[in-house]
């Protein structure tokens, strides 16, 4: 798994709701060649030379310095002893009765490269191969793939999605049903993260505008030093250093634990990014989420979430800006997320128990 705090939060998450519903989970470590070797030239063919070197830079100063905290949370989980890789996760085969997936922009066939793993193509009994949540996060399948997608997910006996776009085009593709349920995230109430909460002196000092961003944009820093200012809040910024732009505290290597808190105690979260709007919502936040130029392609897992619980005006980019004049009105956010937990869990039950 990659040292990323929403693909981890969402790993930990299933794992723990599958295992207090009553089955036997192990976590699979798998790490895909172009996560585990990105500076290997021949993933330029894959990502292009722009690409490339963007996901390189980011995986040497903000992934790989992670390493200490991301394992100590791990430690939490119960994950495989074997450390897989693209050759080696055909191994796991026969060695679980049902294998789940359910990872973040698992089926973004943009993202993701076309892993073809992604896909579990090497276990053909349907009834042992589940999907919880997959995302493409895209409007549109990837040109050229639509009849290649169309026959791996279609190997699966029960898909459920995570956006509502993603439902439509699965369902279009395979001709299965794909009912959209709740982020695994989600599956833990705001009690459940809190316990696993771990104290920030910084965050602790003084009241704060919580950024969380995935890439650096001018307009996240714009808004974040207007909160700051019209509140007299300090600014707590995670991953990218914001000193040369603004007055604030930069923390690129919290620990997962340390995020929950700064996350928990904000008065105001200001993101780029999916698991920010998620947990911004579980949490009961007062926040703003943008869509870079740079996560255009990957907008619909925000933009879908933000439609299904009437809250768009709290989207912002360089041309719009977010609509802050109001309190979000969290009883009815709180309502909709109970009931999609409730659902969701229904679903989980109904895949565990498919025979087809």
């Amino acid at each position: 798994m990659v040292n990323n705090y929403g693909a981890l939060f969402l790993a930990y998450a299933l794992e723990r709701k599958i295992t207090e519903l009553g089955y036997d989970v192990e976590t699979i470590s798998w790490l895909p060649d172009e996560v585990r070797h990105p500076w290997k030239l021949s993933m330029i063919r894959k990502t292009g030379i722009f690409h490339y070197f963007m996901r390189l830079g980011y995986f040497s100063v903000f992934v790989l310095p992670r390493q200490f905290s991301f394992r100590r949370f791990r430690k939490q989980m119960n994950t495989s002893i074997e450390k897989y890789v693209d050759s080696t996760l055909p191994m796991i085969a026969d060695r679980y009765d049902k294998i789940l997936i359910g990872g973040d922009q698992l089926w973004n066939c943009k993202v993701n490269y076309y892993n073809e793993n992604n896909f579990l193509p090497f276990i053909h009994e349907k009834s042992r191969k589940l999907v919880y949540a997959a995302s493409l996060a895209q409007d549109n399948m990837r040109a050229g793939f639509e009849k290649e997608f169309g026959r791996l997910a279609s190997g699966f006996g029960y898909i459920t999605t995570r956006e509502t776009r993603g439902k439509e085009i699965i369902e279009e593709l395979t001709g299965l049903p794909a009912p959209r349920v709740a982020d695994p995230a989600f599956l833990l109430t705001a009690e459940e993260w809190s316990i696993l909460a771990e104290e920030d002196k910084d965050a602790k000092k003084k009241k704060y505008v919580f950024v969380y961003q995935v890439q650096s944009d001018k307009s996240v820093v714009r808004l974040a030093e207007k909160l700051s200012k019209e509140n007299d809040l300090e600014i707590i910024y995670c991953p990218f250093p914001l000193r040369k732009h603004v007055k604030s505290v930069c923390k690129p290597y919290m620990s997962p634990e340390k995020w929950l808190y700064c996350m928990k105690n904000a008065e105001f979260v200001v993101t780029d990014a999916f698991h920010g709007l998620v947990f911004s919502l579980i949490f009961n936040k007062q926040f703003a989420v943008e869509i870079s130029d740079y996560g255009k392609d990957t907008h619909s897992r925000i933009t879908s979430l933000l439609k299904l619980l009437h809250l768009e005006d709290r989207l912002f980019s360089e041309d719009i800006e977010a609509d802050l004049s109001k309190k979000i009105d969290f009883d009815k956010v709180n309502e909709f997320i109970n009931k999609d937990r409730d659902d969701s869990i229904k679903h989980i039950h109904a895949m565990m128990n498919t025979n087809g």
